[in-house]
């Protein structure tokens, strides 16, 4: 596609034009090939004015359809060859737009619009009455070309147009689901906030129950039994204050390569059990035992370390639950 000529070239083209007209006008002796030639050069003013005008239009009605499309009718008969006799019409997405004393009638030219790559409306200029008609009909050829230009013009601010309308939309849009996904987080944020707040509820219930109803029974259950039943139940005393402390969740979760035997022995050691006792109440041998700690050791990055892993298990994994409910505090001492 040829490109168009800009406002301010059209308007030096205008000028000229007119210029030279007006040489040809002062001209005494203008023969019929001058006066055929200062027909077309007037011819080409109107076309170039109206051209011009279109320019003009599609800076000062960016934003408005309706009042581009009736600027454009309005300055299409001026630039026919009789303008007193012509009128115009545009079509455009059901709405008409016509100049004054508009009469559809048979001679008539028209060249449709194009936006998107679709006909969206049509470009009409039409004589009301008969006017002297020559080889091409009422109509010269630059004047069909004119209307085509005319109407490529129009479907192109009108496909500009379009797009910006389309942007605009889609801009609001994005900023509603914006807003939405902010309220939509808000309300996420305050549900997570209850359901946090719901599971300390749990948790502190669980560990009051706890404390109140099953430790006491421990306790005396602890005093009544003697050897190794005793360390059976005091192993289930020390695993009952882990289940209300988030010793296990945390060891878990930042030692994803603990083995769950290794995960158990960790609790052990943590209690301060002794590796025999650990090996006795395991049913295995103290090998084994050590040979679990030594694992633990590497998976928790303390070989070549001269760290304590009951201390270290201890000062790591701080018994926040414990903390809370007190239940820590009331615990007899393992033995060793």
């Amino acid at each position: 596609m040829a490109k168009q000529p800009t406002e301010a070239e059209l308007k030096a083209q205008v000028k000229a034009l007119r210029q030279r007209v007006a040489q040809l006008e002062r001209s005494a002796a203008c023969g019929g090939a001058q006066s055929e030639l200062e027909l077309a050069l007037r011819e080409r003013v109107k076309e170039l004015d109206c051209l011009y005008t279109i320019a003009t239009l599609r800076e000062t009605h960016l934003y408005s359809a309706d009042q581009f499309l009736h600027g454009v009718t309005e300055c299409l008969p001026r630039s026919w060859q009789f303008p007193e006799h012509a009128c115009a019409r545009i079509i455009h997405d059901g709405k008409h737009y016509v100049t004054q004393r508009f009469e559809q009638t048979k001679w008539r030219m028209a060249s449709d619009v194009f936006v998107d790559g679709r006909v969206a409306g049509v470009v009409e200029v039409f004589y009301r009455e008969v006017v002297p008609t020559g080889a091409d009909g009422p109509f010269l050829k630059e004047e069909y070309a004119l209307i085509g230009a005319v109407a490529e013009r129009v479907g192109s601010m009108l496909t500009h147009m379009k797009t910006q309308a389309d942007l605009r939309a889609a801009h609001k849009a994005i900023q509603t689901e914006h807003q939405a996904l902010q309220e939509a987080n808000i309300a996420l944020r305050a549900v997570l906030s209850r359901l946090e707040e719901d599971k300390r509820e749990i948790r502190t219930s669980i560990l009051s129950n706890i404390q109140k109803i099953i430790m006491p029974i421990v306790f005396e259950l602890e005093l009544e039994v003697t050897g190794r039943q005793r360390s059976y139940v005091t192993l289930l005393r020390q695993n009952l204050h882990e289940i209300a402390s988030p010793f296990l969740t945390q060891i878990c979760r930042s030692h994803m390569q603990l083995t769950p035997v290794e995960i158990a022995i960790s609790t052990m050691v943590r209690n301060g059990l002794s590796t025999k006792e650990i090996a006795h109440l395991r049913c295995i041998s103290p090998a084994t035992v050590r040979r679990h700690r030594e694992n633990i050791r590497r998976k928790l990055n303390l070989q070549n370390h001269k760290i304590n892993l009951a201390t270290y298990l201890q000062a790591s994994f701080s018994d926040e639950a414990g903390v809370e409910t007190g239940i820590g505090s009331h615990l007899l001492p393992a033995e060793m």
